[in-house]
């Protein structure tokens, strides 16, 4: 048998006998030889998109501190309505 051209030197044909060492389960996983046969791609980002990445996760981290300081805020200025205080009851003159 000749080799499909582009293959590597020590990449081989599957024969008929090797057959025998395949096996799938009820799941459709694919076996060699009782092994479970795994493919793992890595990821790998382009230049643009890893800048994309990094402002999207930037943004994200952003509205996240801001969504908390807003919250801190109104706290604050729930509680100063009520006479206590959170933080410092900034609008609101002291009784």
């Amino acid at each position: 048998m000749t080799k499909p051209p582009g293959w590597p030197n020590d990449v081989e044909e599957i024969r008929i006998g090797d057959l025998a060492r395949l096996g799938i389960d009820k799941n459709r996983q694919l076996y060699w030889d009782g092994e479970k046969i795994e493919l793992r791609r890595r990821l790998d980002l382009t230049k643009p998109q890893k800048i994309a990445a990094i402002l999207v996760t930037a943004a994200a981290v952003l509205g996240g501190i801001g969504g908390f300081m807003s919250g801190l805020a109104d706290t604050d200025s729930l509680y100063c309505a009520h006479g206590g205080h959170f933080l410092v009851c900034r609008l609101l003159p002291a009784p």
